[in-house]
């Protein structure tokens, strides 16, 4: 008769060895893992920082009715920059007048200018056929107030027709000529 085996005795060390075995494997994959971890953590490392302080431009246009004694006159609710009476008193038909004007840039850039030219609303003009009003000569650009094209002279030029109405006799209007300023880029 033939005895019986142990299997269970016989089973046990082999579970052993499969479990050291796979136990073996994870701690070195675990290992290796770390070693990478721990080599990309040890890798040098550098910093360069930049510094850069921003200033906003100033900019500012004023007025001259003599090109020696500048004003701000920025408001067309008082304006400050009143061409004398005399300049354009007695106007008849078919005249024209011209009267230099000056503006300048005392702003740390360029200055791209625009005029405009308009009769007065309040008080608004009693002619009945209003002069016709013009800039000429005003430059397109101003330099910042450190170049040498600063300032700038100009003309406000007033024509009446040829055939002025004579109900325009005695009546009167206030012109208003605007240098718009726009800061242009260095």
């Amino acid at each position: 008769m033939s005895t019986p085996e142990n299997t269970t005795s016989l089973e046990q060390p082999q579970r052993k060895s499969k479990r050291r075995a796979v136990l073996a494997f994870t701690l070195a994959a675990l290992a290796v893992g770390g070693i990478g971890a721990a080599a990309t953590s040890a890798a040098w490392s550098d910093n360069v920082f930049f510094s850069a302080k921003a200033e906003a431009a100033t900019f500012n246009l004023q007025g001259s009715l003599n090109g020696t004694t500048w004003q701000e006159s920025d408001s067309k609710g008082s304006i400050q920059l009143v061409v004398p009476a005399t300049a354009l008193q007695n106007l008849v038909p078919g005249e024209t007048r011209t009267i230099d004007l000056w503006v300048k840039n005392l702003g740390s850039v360029g200055a791209a200018l625009t005029p405009t030219v308009e009769w007065a609303s309040s008080p608004a003009s009693t002619f009945t056929a209003n002069p016709n009003a013009t800039v000429e000569g005003l430059s397109a650009s101003l330099t910042a107030e450190s170049g040498a094209g600063a300032s700038d002279q100009f003309q406000l030029k007033v024509t009446t027709d040829s055939n002025w109405a004579a109900s325009n006799q005695g009546k009167s209007g206030t012109i208003i000529v605007t240098v718009t300023g726009t800061a242009v880029a260095p």
